[in-house]
């Protein structure tokens, strides 16, 4: 009875048509259900404080909790030598691979995900979906995710950085079966495809033991899909929590979280959202071990840290952990906004002094109006800093004008001569937020970035542009000192 009034609700309300509705109900009905019966301190504050976090719903005495960090400052930062050299790392984010995309469907259908096979057809020709994809309410068909990995054969490059998602959209209609296939899938084409290994991060499972709503199955179905590129100490973390941490060349290592253990959207934060998996814990610990032995971390994630789906006593625990080890983390990456976009982390004890820079590859997924991309990360050899970073995209109108042809990728931009920039240290690009500030004609562009020059670009109006250096000076959800600092600036420049 109560699922059925939920779809009746959500119907009634225009939440969403009648057939996500019932759809999404029937597949979340089984762990709220659990969660209600077994956690017997729940009221509607937690709920409201998890779920609702972004519209600034209190907490009360919830989601409060601290990790063990160990004591000390970080190391002095490492410089290269005049001859280390480089190499090429790819990153890659969000593919969101539809594969039920059907060109000539309906992109206005009243479904959250249109170009579906059971989508209606247009009445207007103006409305089919395009064969590549669509700006608006699309997911990406295998041949787009095959036309990328053709295009990115073209650069020469050790490693792939993969940070999510690999499932569409179709969230009412959603199986085991169905995401099992699709993961299957798209891991199969990267082996095929790439000689080099690829460290990527996927979703979450739960502690709960019954199998009607455990998750478990997808630790190990990425634990079995990427046993070819790693250890088997990798592989027992992931069963377990579903991070890990690889050497693949000496002083060098690679860390990969699940953080999607901190996305409000995630059910199982209501039942239980003390460090999940102990995974925070066994993250300060796995940089201490890098500290000590002079190794270079590289981070990847799927939801930024100051992104407002992201618990905020997660992320708090989180930022102390970058602040502890900001000179060992040399780079560190995310993906889940499908916007290229960039937060810078400042000094909690100097907030002047910025420490790290976390990267967002953008995404194949074109769902928020923005082309596809992907992005080469040029590495120093010695100290693994980063020296550039470079997008490519093609422009989605035109490519489907011509199906029958691959589209026109183009190179976007380079960080580095797009900004003019000397280097990608923390302080200089903690001193671009403020030019930014005050030379307004750099965030229009990084609103351009932003969306990778697309057609269907939002305009940045001066309220944009003022949010825009939230975007790049949060990184603790709530958290809006800098963010205030720097809009103060963009207002005396007006």
């Amino acid at each position: 009875m109560l699922q059925l009034m939920n779809s009746e609700l959500c119907t009634l309300f225009r939440i969403e048509s009648r057939k996500v509705c019932y759809g999404f109900v029937a597949r979340n009905a089984d762990p709220v259900w659990y969660i209600t019966n077994h956690k017997k301190d729940l009221d509607g504050q937690r709920i409201c404080a998890a779920l609702l976090q972004n519209r600034n719903c209190p907490k009360g005495d919830n989601f409060e909790w601290e990790i063990e960090i160990p004591e000390g400052h970080t190391v002095d930062k490492k410089e290269p030598s005049v001859d280390s050299g480089n190499f090429n790392i790819l990153h890659l984010s969000d593919f969101h691979y539809d594969p039920m995309y059907t060109p000539g469907k309906n992109v206005a259908c009243e479904d959250a995900l249109c170009c579906q096979s059971d989508s209606d057809d247009p009445k207007d020709s103006s409305d089919a979906c395009g064969y590549w994809t669509e700006y608006k309410n699309a997911d990406i068909p295998w041949h787009t995710v095959e036309e990328l990995l053709k295009q990115v054969k073209n650069h020469d490059f050790d490693f792939v950085y993969f940070t999510g998602d690999i499932i569409s959209h179709r969230v009412w209609s959603t199986s085991i079966e169905s995401n099992t296939q699709a993961i299957k899938e798209v891991y199969q084409l990267f082996r095929d495809k790439f000689s080099v290994p690829v460290f990527s991060n996927s979703g979450f499972s739960t502690d709960v033991t019954d199998p009607n709503i455990s998750t478990s199955w997808l630790f190990n179905l990425v634990a079995e899909e990427w046993s070819s590129w790693l250890p088997k100490s990798a592989l027992e973390t992931i069963r377990d929590g579903g991070y890990y941490t690889v050497s693949p060349r000496p002083g060098f290592r690679i860390i990969v979280l699940n953080s999607n253990v901190c996305f409000t959207l995630n059910w199982w934060l209501i039942y239980d959202d003390f460090d999940p998996y102990n995974q925070l814990s066994w993250l300060a610990k796995t940089l201490l071990e890098s500290e000590q032995n002079g190794e270079s971390v590289h981070i990847l994630s799927h939801v930024p840290s100051g992104d407002g789906s992201c618990l905020q006593v997660w992320s708090r625990e989180f930022n102390k952990i970058v602040q502890r080890f900001a000179n060992t983390i040399t780079g560190h990456f995310n993906g889940h906004t499908h916007m290229d976009e960039f937060q810078v982390f400042f000094n909690q004890s100097n907030p002047s002094e910025a420490v790290n820079v976390a990267y967002n590859g953008a995404s194949l997924v074109t769902w928020d109006d923005s082309n596809p991309s992907y992005k080469v990360i040029e590495v120093n050899n010695e100290t693994y800093t980063l020296n550039d970073i470079v997008e490519w995209t093609f422009n989605l109108t035109e490519a489907n004008l011509s199906p029958e042809i691959s589209p026109n990728w183009y190179k976007l931009y380079s960080f580095k001569q797009a900004y003019n920039l000397a280097d990608l240290k923390p302080k200089t690009v903690g001193n671009l937020l403020y030019t930014m500030a005050k030379n307004h004609t750099l965030l229009e562009q990084f609103n351009n970035f932003r969306f990778r020059n697309s057609d269907n670009k939002q305009t940045c109006d001066q309220k944009c542009q003022r949010d825009v250096l939230c975007v790049v000076s949060v990184t603790l959800f709530g958290n809006n000192d800098k963010c205030n600092e720097l809009q103060n600036i963009f207002d005396e420049n007006l």
